[in-house]
């Protein structure tokens, strides 16, 4: 009797090591059932990483304002060719070239006296047949018969004046100065023979034979054409 008791017992202690095992079994296949669900969860941020990876697109997306930069620049571009156009405004505005020598001729007039002081007009009338223009003052100097200078050419007098338009057939006047003798110390200069005149802006003189002016007081100047 001790013996069927002893039996059972045995029998039932071996079946419960199996069922343990079995149990670990189904915890394993547990485990890895839920492994395997975790794996979609894993994908599943991935998936949420791609909007910030769309992110830079759509920052990527605001470089179209770079375009809209870029085209900023192209409008100075109207504004260098409207200020292109003015010197041309300013050249049409001119209307004639420099007179020159060649298409001028020189005269010098009576004195004018007056306190001391002893003005002669120096006259350019063009002689050509297109309007030319001069600005500025004429260079002046009283030569010998041999051709050398007296004294000092003119020094410049007075304002810059504007520039002149001469048509065909038309004066204008740049005035000598000198002073009357005795007026200031240092006496008069020679007389000249010829008066060599260079029309404001020109390289090349023209000539006058004439003994005026008479230059005293050591003053000799002219003013810009008017």
């Amino acid at each position: 009797m001790g013996t069927s008791t002893h039996h059972p017992s045995g029998s039932a202690r071996g079946r419960r090591p199996l069922l343990a095992a079995g149990a670990v079994a189904l915890l394993a296949l547990a485990a890895t059932a839920c492994g395997d669900g975790s794996s979609p969860q894993s994908a599943s941020p991935a998936s949420s990483s791609a909007p910030a990876a769309s992110t830079p697109a759509s920052a990527g997306g605001a470089t179209p304002g770079a375009p809209s930069a870029t085209s900023g620049p192209p409008e100075p571009a109207p504004t260098a060719t409207g200020s292109a156009t003015a010197p041309s405004v300013r050249a049409s505005g001119a209307s004639g070239a420099r007179c020159t020598v060649t298409g001028l001729r020189m005269r010098l007039g009576p004195a004018d006296h007056g306190a001391g002081n002893v003005y002669y007009p120096l006259r350019f009338t063009n002689t050509g047949s297109t309007t030319c223009t001069l600005d500025g003052y004429p260079g002046v100097s009283l030569i010998r018969g041999d051709g050398s200078v007296i004294g000092r050419p003119a020094d410049r007098q007075g304002p810059h004046g504007t520039l002149v338009r001469l048509a065909p057939g038309q004066t204008v006047e740049a005035d000598l100065h000198t002073l009357n003798e005795g007026i200031k110390s240092g006496g008069c200069w020679r007389k000249p023979t010829f008066l060599m005149a260079y029309p404001p802006g020109s390289t090349a003189s023209m000539t006058l034979a004439t003994s005026s002016p008479l230059v005293c007081g050591d003053t000799f100047d002219v003013g810009a054409v008017h």
